[in-house]
């Protein structure tokens, strides 16, 4: 179909000539940065998966109640198990017995729903922690450390229940953010060292992903360089574990355009520390304004689906291998909410879950960068050629198309057909996706819903 209205107000479609200030789009994307490395999702056949393109499971979430139909309304590649009701204290009742039920609920459901798990093994009971009386998040006792003979035997039972290519397993939660760990980070590298020990005893070996740490203050930040200069027996801690976690969230009033730097200087303190540059990374708790359970004023519509959106296009850039929304339920403590008051009913923000992940399945995403302007431009190599994804979180600026520009969609609407040889589209706060022709003899699936 010809430009609609829609696409007009949307996007102030303008004259190709007469416009200055033009954030162009480059037509190689080879000259973008190589960015993220998860495999293509088998289930999608129509083309062929661009080479290192995302699969499924870099769509992470969480959900505080995933079982039978209270799965999240949305395509979720992974679920990471964490305020599920099943930390290690609601797991083992009793010294030795452990009740699974409800853990199993939850395996059980995301391996219907084609969804990998990522298990996380803290928080100790009160009967097997060394301060049972101290406080925590989760209890008294909850967040100190635990004696190593039950934890052993906790790992050991978790991971030989539920060992397979699509579980993973953490460590801890937060560790060092105080209330979700009270202990030492010598004593946090002995537990990593012997979580490493089980795993290792089961053929073949599951991943284990590392404690997850905040990087939002430079407190926090301190915290992962104390931890990863710890060594056992000689072993440098980061050679222990084979996914480094990392908790993205920017400060209060920050949005998604905060996550690189933070990332960049996580990975400079990792480089510092002796840690593989090619070691995974998975961000594995995101979202925005939180502030220790106080609630949170909400954001605009527009903002938090921009938000969702943005979230897994800059991880993606940037080499994240996986991203964990948190949480598909959540309300009040965040600014976005994926879900209405009934939990059910996806949000504006949640269907923009659903939206960026068909903009980015199978694609490899070549770089994220911003202009002097502060527009945003993201490169995707596609099947079907290139797609470029664009915003700017501070106002609206003008973006000249690829001369083969084909369809632009904004995030939330459908997409419409662009006139051949190239327009100048006025994009602001929520982003817009400018798919490209296909490369000769390939037939590009529509781009309409």
């Amino acid at each position: 179909m010809a430009i609609a209205s829609r696409l007009l107000a949307a996007l102030l479609v303008l004259p190709l000539l007469g416009c200055s200030a033009l954030d162009r789009e480059s037509s190689d994307p080879t000259r973008a940065e190589k960015g993220g490395s998860a495999q293509p999702s088998p289930a999608v056949t129509a083309l062929p998966p661009v080479p290192g393109g995302l699969g499924p499971e870099f769509f992470g979430m969480h959900d505080a109640d995933p079982v039978g139909e209270s799965w999240p309304a949305g395509p979720v590649g992974s679920l990471r198990v964490w305020d599920s009701g099943v930390v290690w204290s609601q797991v083992e009742t009793a010294p030795g017995v452990y009740d699974f039920a409800r853990l199993d609920q939850i395996v059980q459901t995301a391996r219907a729903q084609r969804a990998e798990v990522l298990i996380v093994l803290g928080q100790t009971p009160a009967f097997h922690s060394r301060k049972p009386k101290k406080v925590g998040a989760y209890g008294a006792g909850a967040a100190s450390m635990p004696r190593l003979g039950p934890w052993k035997a906790y790992v050991r039972a978790v991971v030989e229940r539920y060992a397979a290519d699509d579980v993973a397993f953490q460590v801890w939660n937060e560790a060092n953010v105080e209330g979700y760990w009270n202990g030492t980070y010598r004593q946090l590298a002995k537990l990593t060292a012997a979580a490493r020990v089980v795993l290792d005893s089961v053929t073949p070996a599951p991943v284990l992903v590392s404690p997850a740490m905040a990087t939002r203050n430079l407190g926090q930040r301190a915290g992962l360089r104390l931890f990863y200069a710890e060594k056992v027996r000689g072993a440098p801690v980061g050679e222990l574990v084979d996914v480094v976690s990392l908790q993205l969230y920017p400060e209060v009033g920050e949005g998604p355009e905060r996550m690189p730097p933070l990332l960049t200087e996580a990975r400079r303190i990792l480089e510092l520390q002796g840690v593989p540059g090619d070691k995974p990374v998975w961000n594995t708790e995101i979202n925005y304004g939180l502030q220790g359970g106080v609630p949170a004023t909400p954001a605009s519509p527009e903002r938090q689906q921009a938000n969702v959106a943005k979230t897994y296009l800059l991880n993606a850039a940037d080499g994240v291998e996986r991203v964990y929304w948190y949480s598909w339920d959540l309300h009040t403590i965040a600014d976005t909410d994926l879900v209405e008051a009934d939990n059910t009913t996806p949000s504006p923000a949640g269907r923009s879950f659903d939206t960026v992940r068909r903009w980015m399945l199978r694609t490899r995403v070549e770089s994220c960068r911003a202009s002097e302007s502060g527009t945003w431009t993201c490169v995707l190599q596609a099947p079907e050629g290139v797609r470029r994804v664009y915003w700017n979180p501070g106002g609206t600026s003008a973006v000249r198309t690829a001369f083969d520009a084909t369809s632009a969609e904004v995030l939330g609407q459908l997409a419409d057909e662009l006139p051949p040889g190239g327009t100048v589209l006025q994009v602001g706060e929520v982003p817009v996706l400018v798919t490209t022709a296909a490369a000769p003899g390939v037939v590009a699936p529509p781009p309409y819903r």
